[in-house]
């Protein structure tokens, strides 16, 4: 079936096409169907130009490579610091049995200032050791600790768009779960909107994919300015964003997401460096507050019915899913 749908929309049988025909195919990313759908039924087929944009969802994450190398290190640190605890444990074993036989000798010779002498001897070897053994482990820790930093920056990598910066699908799941969760324990409002840059093809192909790429980050810098602890903002793939807005009345979502429409929509760009008028920019969205029966599928499947019908309504306007 997969070699079929590539070839009745002539797509070229690359990986990233696989995966996005069988993602497709198998019917479990709800969002990512609705948005095949509308192209085909918007351009009368699936050209890879599109589905390139819309693969951008399927973003890998970490390779196999780096989560294997991370493992390695993560199980070499832990070895290391075991051993330094084992030899550490091993030299305090033999020094309390040195001192035990110094004592004994001790006891039975009556020769305190060779004892002394010896106990000495043994307090400073015991003590060297001591010290290489923390050394080891303060060693071992700066390197788990430039460990920690590295995952810590994997997951960042991870989790965020690298054109934009806005967190990315992957993060969008996480969150959503997340906040689906919060509200329906807490039973507090929760709406999400999709935003798809009205026109971007045409835009695209007029001043190229650089300039192109600028208006991406313009949009995504506009929306991620209303970023907070109740609105999240992600890039959705392609052109397309994606706001949870919790804790807050959809009409509320609503004059946000309408005030950034309109001061976008308002601002003639330009080119910095050249001065060259690029004309006006808008987008249009959709936005669904949550349901009883949603589920974070449903209502971004709403969210994006919605997208759709502004679309087909003139662009340049947010409607509210049914």
């Amino acid at each position: 079936m997969i070699g079929k749908l590539l070839f009745d929309h002539g797509l070229e049988p690359s990986p990233a096409n696989f995966e996005l025909c069988h993602r497709y195919l198998s019917g479990r990313d709800a969002a990512l169907n609705a948005t095949i759908d509308r192209a085909i039924a918007k351009d009368g087929g699936l050209t890879d130009a599109v589905a390139g944009t819309i693969a951008t969802r399927l973003d890998p994450g970490l390779s196999t490579d780096e989560l294997s190398r991370m493992a390695l290190e993560a199980q070499g640190y832990l070895e290391q610091m075991t051993t330094i605890l084992a030899r550490s444990g091993e030299d305090a074993r033999d020094y309390g049995e040195a001192l035990a036989h110094e004592a004994e000798g001790l006891a039975a010779d009556g020769s305190p200032a060779l004892a002394v002498k010896k106990l000495v001897g043994l307090t400073r070897t015991m003590i060297d050791k001591a010290q290489a053994a923390e050394e080891d482990l303060r060693r071992t820790e700066q390197q788990m600790s430039a460990m920690r930093k590295d995952l810590a920056a994997a997951h960042r990598k991870a989790n965020s768009d690298p054109l934009t910066g806005l967190p990315n699908r992957r993060a969008l799941d996480q969150h959503l779960r997340g906040a689906f969760e919060n509200a329906r324990r807490a039973a507090t409002p929760l709406a999400l909107a999709i935003c798809d840059i009205d026109h971007f093809k045409q835009f695209n192909d007029t001043h190229g994919h650089q300039i192109g790429d600028e208006v991406i980050k313009f949009v995504a810098s506009s929306l991620g300015r209303a970023a907070s602890g109740d609105v999240f903002v992600a890039r959705y793939g392609g052109e397309e964003f994606v706001m949870v807005f919790e804790r807050g009345a959809a009409a509320r979502a609503m004059a946000t997401l309408d005030k950034i429409r309109a001061a976008i929509a308002a601002r003639e760009l330009k080119v910095t460096h050249t001065g060259q008028s690029l004309g006006r920019l808008s987008f249009s969205g959709g936005l669904a507050a949550l349901d009883l029966q949603d589920s974070p599928g449903s209502i971004l499947k709403r969210a994006d019915a919605a997208l759709y019908r502004a679309k087909q309504d003139g662009r340049n306007r947010i409607h509210a899913a049914e």
